[in-house]
C-alpha cells in the first residue's frame, strides 16, 4: 500500500519545482507566510490533480480541469475540497435543512406533536401506531383526507404528516410570506425616474441594449392598442394607460382596465411586453427573494419580518403543536446547544411502544447537533439561513457533515478552518479533524494557528517569504523538526527567536470617532459604539485594546511572515 503521496516538479505559480512526500492517513499541516506557495500547492496542484485524475478515470472528458504544472504526483485518493465558501444561496436554506436535521424535527414531530383541539380546546395526544417508525422518515406521507378524533368531544381533526412542518410546503408554510419569514414591497422610486426619458434611462436598471429593445416591444404594443409611445418623452408625461403598459404588461389586470376588449399580442414582435414591475417580482419570486439579473445591483426590494408569523415561517396553527412544551418554530430558533438539552429529554416524550420505532431518530439527531457544536458553531440556530454564514462558518458546517459521512481513504483539503473561530474552539475543532484521519483519511489543512500545528501529526512550511521570495519547502517533519529547521521561519517563531514588531511612526489621529448607533443586523441587539483609534465604547463601558504584533520579516525575506494573524488583545 502506498503510503505517501508524492509529489514530483511541482511548479504552479510560484512553486519553485517544489518536490516532496506527504504522508497519507494522518493531519497535515501546511503553514507559512500569506502568499508563499501553501494554497497553490493544496488547491491549484494537488487538489486539482485529484479532480482531473478521477474524472478521467470515470471515462469524463476533463477539458475544465486542466493538468496543474507538475511532473507527476503519485499515491493520489478521491479528494474533497472544503473551502470557506456558501454552496447553497437560497434563502430557503437553512442550517436546520442542509443538515438534515430540520428533517429529523418533522419527523419527530408528526409523530410526537401535541395540539389543541379548535372545537373544545382540549390538548390531543398523538396516535402513536406500528408504522410510525423511522422507516418512513425518507417518505413524504399523503394523508391527505385522513382524521384523527378528538378523545374530548370527537371533534375530527386533520392527520399531521411531515409536510405539515415544512416550510417549503403548502401544508405547513405561513400564508402570508410563504414560508421565507419576510415579506417584500418593490421602491418604484428607485426603479423609475420620472424626468427621464426610456431613451434616457427612466427605467434605471437597463442597459442600453436592452433598453434599444424593449423600445422595439413597447412602440409595436402602443400601435397595436392606439397609444402614444415616444422613447424621448419624459416618463411623467406619459399617458395613464401607457405607464401601467410599461409598469405591468398588456396582460395585467392594471393595463387590461383600459381596453377590456382587446385581446393582447400574442408575440413580443407582435407587442406582449410583459412589464417592467411584472417582470421583476417574477424573477423575484422564482428566485425565493434572491435578487438576480438586471436588477440585483440595485436596492429595489425592501424585505420585513412577516407580520402574520414574526419570521416563525409557519402557519399560526403548526407553531401551536408542542413536543416537550415547545414547538418546531421555537427549536428552530434556539441555539444549538439548547436544541442539544431538548433532544437529551425527548425519550421521556415517546409512548412505551414506540421507544424501538423512534431510537434511531433520537439517536442520529443529537449527534448530528454534537457533531457542529464540536467545531465551534453550538452558537448557531437551526433557522439560520446559509446565505448569512462566514466563510469560515460555512466551511466548519461542512466538516461537522462530513464527520457523519463515515468516509475512508479520502483526502480533504482545508483552508484555514480556523478563521473567524474563537480560540476557546480550537481543540474541538482539531478533535473533529483528528475524527477525521482516524476513520482512515489523510486530512491536509492550509493553517496559521499554532495549535493546529502543534496537534499536526506532520507539518510542511512553505516560505521563505511571499510572491516570488516563497514557493519552496523550508521545512518540515514533527513539530521538533520543523522548529529545528534553521530555514523554517515557522520554526524560528516557535523557537521565540523573533521578537516583536518594532514601534513604526504612524500619525496622530484627529480624535474624532465612528460612532454605530442602534445596531440590530443579524443577532445583534440594538448596541450602541463608538470606536477611535485605541479604544471603543459599548455603551457605559469602555475598553481599551492593544495590538498583538507578528513576527517581523526576516532578512531578505521579502514579505510579512504571519505564522499566526495579528490579532487585538483586550487589556
Amino acid at each position: 500500500m502506498n503510503e505517501a503521496i508524492v509529489i514530483k516538479g511541482a511548479r504552479e505559480n510560484n512553486l519553485k519545482n517544489v518536490s516532496l512526500s506527504i504522508p497519507k492517513y494522518k493531519l497535515v499541516v501546511l503553514t507559512g507566510p500569506s502568499g508563499s506557495g501553501k494554497s497553490t500547492l493544496a488547491m491549484d496542484t494537488l487538489q486539482r490533480e485529484c479532480q482531473r485524475q478521477y474524472m478521467e478515470s470515470m471515462g469524463m472528458v476533463a477539458d475544465s480541469v486542466s493538468k496543474p504544472k507538475v511532473d507527476s504526483i503519485a499515491g493520489l485518493s478521491p479528494s474533497i475540497s472544503v473551502g470557506q465558501h456558501v454552496t447553497n444561496r437560497n434563502p430557503r436554506s437553512t442550517v436546520g435543512t442542509v443538515t438534515d436535521i430540520h428533517n429529523f424535527l418533522r419527523f419527530v414531530y408528526s409523530r410526537l406533536g401535541e395540539r389543541t383541539c379548535p372545537s373544545c380546546s382540549g390538548r390531543v395526544a398523538p396516535v402513536f401506531h406500528a408504522d410510525s417508525g423511522a422507516a418512513a422518515l425518507d417518505e413524504e406521507e399523503d394523508f391527505e383526507g385522513e382524521h384523527v378524533q378528538c378523545p374530548h368531544c370527537s371533534a375530527e381533526l386533520e392527520k399531521l404528516g411531515m409536510a405539515h412542518f415544512s416550510f417549503n410546503k403548502p401544508e405547513g408554510a405561513c400564508e402570508s410570506c410563504g414560508g421565507l419569514g419576510h415579506v417584500a414591497s418593490l421602491n418604484l422610486d428607485a426603479v423609475f425616474r420620472q424626468e427621464l426619458s426610456f431613451k434616457e434611462g427612466c427605467v434605471t436598471f437597463l442597459y442600453d441594449s436592452i433598453i434599444e429593445y424593449y423600445s422595439y416591444t413597447l412602440a409595436a404594443a402602443a400601435k397595436h392598442y392606439g397609444l402614444e409611445f415616444d422613447p424621448d418623452m419624459p416618463l411623467m408625461q406619459y399617458s395613464p394607460a401607457m405607464k401601467d403598459l410599461l409598469y405591468y404588461g398588456v396582460e395585467s389586470e392594471a393595463f387590461m382596465k383600459h381596453d377590456p376588449d382587446k385581446k393582447p399580442p400574442k408575440t413580443v414582435s407582435a407587442g406582449k411586453f410583459e412589464g417592467i414591475v411584472t417582470g421583476m417580482w417574477r424573477r423575484y419570486k422564482e428566485k425565493d427573494g434572491e435578487q438576480t439579473g438586471m436588477e440585483k445591483e440595485g436596492d429595489y426590494f425592501r424585505q420585513q419580518t412577516c407580520g402574520s408569523c414574526g419570521g416563525a415561517r409557519f402557519k399560526q396553527e403548526i407553531r401551536r403543536i408542542t413536543v416537550s412544551g415547545a414547538s418546531i418554530s421555537d427549536v428552530s430558533a434556539w441555539q444549538l446547544e439548547d436544541v442539544l438539552a431538548w433532544t437529551d429529554g425527548l425519550k421521556d416524550a415517546v409512548p412505551a411502544e414506540g421507544q424501538h420505532l423512534l431510537e434511531p431518530v433520537l439517536v442520529e439527531m443529537p449527534e448530528r447537533v454534537k457533531r457542529i457544536i464540536n467545531v465551534g458553531l453550538g452558537y448557531l440556530s437551526l433557522d439560520r439561513q446559509t446565505v448569512t454564514l462566514s466563510g469560515g462558518e460555512a466551511q466548519r458546517l461542512r466538516l461537522a457533515q462530513l464527520l457523519g459521512s463515515g468516509l475512508t481513504g479520502v483526502l480533504y483539503v482545508l483552508d484555514e478552518p480556523t478563521t473567524g473561530l474563537h480560540p476557546r474552539d480550537t481543540a474541538g475543532l482539531i478533535h473533529v479533524l483528528q475524527q477525521l484521519r482516524d476513520l482512515g483519511n489523510t486530512v491536509l489543512v492550509i493553517e496559521h494557528d499554532v495549535e493546529v500545528m502543534r496537534a499536526a501529526d506532520h507539518i510542511i512550511d512553505i516560505g521563505p517569504g511571499a510572491g516570488y521570495l516563497g514557493g519552496t519547502v523550508v521545512g518540515e517533519g514533527s513539530l521538533e523538526e520543523l522548529m529545528a529547521s534553521p530555514s523554517s521561519v515557522t520554526g524560528a517563531y516557535l523557537r521565540d527567536e523573533i521578537g516583536p514588531a518594532p514601534e513604526r511612526n504612524r500619525r496622530k489621529g484627529s480624535g474624532e470617532r465612528i460612532a454605530i448607533r442602534n445596531a440590530h443586523a443579524r443577532n445583534l441587539k440594538n448596541i450602541n459604539v463608538s470606536l477611535s483609534a485605541r479604544h471603543a465604547h459599548f455603551g457605559d463601558r469602555r475598553i481599551r485594546f492593544r495590538q498583538v504584533d507578528a513576527p517581523v520579516r526576516p532578512a531578505g525575506a521579502g514579505g510579512g511572515v504571519e505564522p499566526r494573524a495579528r490579532r487585538l488583545r483586550r487589556d
